[in-house]
């Protein structure tokens, strides 16, 4: 059995346009009934113009794409109390991109968005498949949004076992585009939590204030492969068969030392780069150049790594955070030295 969200999309959601082909004038975008939004996860109606990001895998024949999308609460009738209009927005809207919705034409008017929420390793993500009047499923989905659905007919939320709605063959290993909107909102978030951080070391924040974040290791995970483009920052390289790699997201505050899923804390290694760098036999130095351990002079590592650039990405707030780098040398770099053998 799934659970889904059953969607017919509107005229104005697809920038008002007339035929399938025409090129719509603004943006287009899936209206959200309140109604279903325990589908999704949570907005808050105080924080104004609440947004979170959420994982979507369009499922269109031979070309899925995992993508970052954002969904928007425009909640001015609750969040606004400096509003004194007739007519305060209160609608929450997922922006729909090119990767969903190739060259703004692929959904029109009367389809039929299905979603479905599924969870693979923890983390929540959601297929998006089209369904249209060409479609053998349509009449069936048509009858059951008569019978069940609420209001107007437009918005459902129903388990079912729908044989028609295929289940994505990706992975989380395969790799997640990041849309403009997305990024934003995760840089927004980013700042913040390091605000709260810093907060948090001074005294004038409480530690449930960083738990409020929406990073988790699902997304900490794609946001640094994306970032580093899918290869070891250290080697450049990556060992890849299919969905298949030797590529890992390495912590550099690790997580038993408090250390956070955000992005500027993590750094694509190889597994056995990774292993050298939780254990301490390199870190990092503040101009991203690799420092191995003086222990290591006689090995072809020190001699091969040490003092080489590393990798690093174009957008500064996916980049090493330096007090993350400076945490790594002064609490992890070297520890090998403790372990004792058995």
């Amino acid at each position: 059995m799934g659970l889904y969200y059953i969607h017919k999309v509107g005229h104005q959601e697809m920038g008002s346009v007339n035929s399938r082909n025409d090129k719509p004038a603004r943006g287009r975008y899936f209206l959200i009934s309140k109604r279903c939004l325990d589908f999704f996860p949570h907005l808050s109606s105080v924080v104004m113009n609440d947004k979170i990001v959420i994982t979507i895998v369009s499922m269109k024949e031979n070309d899925e794409k995992r993508v970052l999308c954002t969904m928007d609460y425009h909640n001015q009738k609750y969040a606004d109390i400096t509003y004194t209009g007739d007519n305060p927005r209160d609608e929450v809207r997922l922006y729909m991109n090119n990767a969903i919705d190739p060259e703004r034409q692929y959904f029109f008017k009367g389809d039929y968005a299905v979603f479905e929420r599924l969870v693979d390793d923890n983390q929540v993500y959601y297929s998006l498949t089209r369904i249209t009047s060409d479609d053998d499923a349509y009449d069936y989905i048509s009858g059951l949004m008569e019978s069940e659905a609420k209001g107007n007919k437009s918005n459902l939320t129903i388990e079912g076992d729908f044989e028609f709605i295929s289940k994505p063959t990706m992975t989380q290993e395969d790799e997640i585009i990041v849309t403009a909107d997305a990024q934003d909102v995760i840089q927004k978030e980013s700042e913040a939590l390091i605000e709260s951080e810093k907060e948090l070391e001074l005294g004038e924040a409480n530690e449930e204030a960083m738990g409020s974040s929406f990073f988790n290791s699902g997304l900490f995970r794609d946001l640094v492969m994306n970032a580093y483009g899918y290869k070891c920052a250290i080697t450049g390289k990556v060992i890849r068969y299919k969905d298949l790699y030797n590529l890992e997201a390495a912590h550099i505050k690790p997580q038993a030392h408090q250390g956070t899923f955000l992005p500027c804390n993590g750094i694509a290694m190889s597994r056995d780069m990774h292993f050298a760098f939780d254990k301490g036999f390199f870190t990092i130095s503040d101009d991203y150049r690799v420092v191995v351990s003086e222990e290591m002079k006689d090995d072809w590592f020190y001699e091969e790594y040490n003092g080489k650039h590393i990798f690093v990405p174009s957008e500064q707030f996916y980049r090493p955070n330096l007090s993350y780098l400076k945490h790594h040398r002064e609490n992890v770099f070297n520890t090998f030295r403790q372990i004792r053998k058995l």
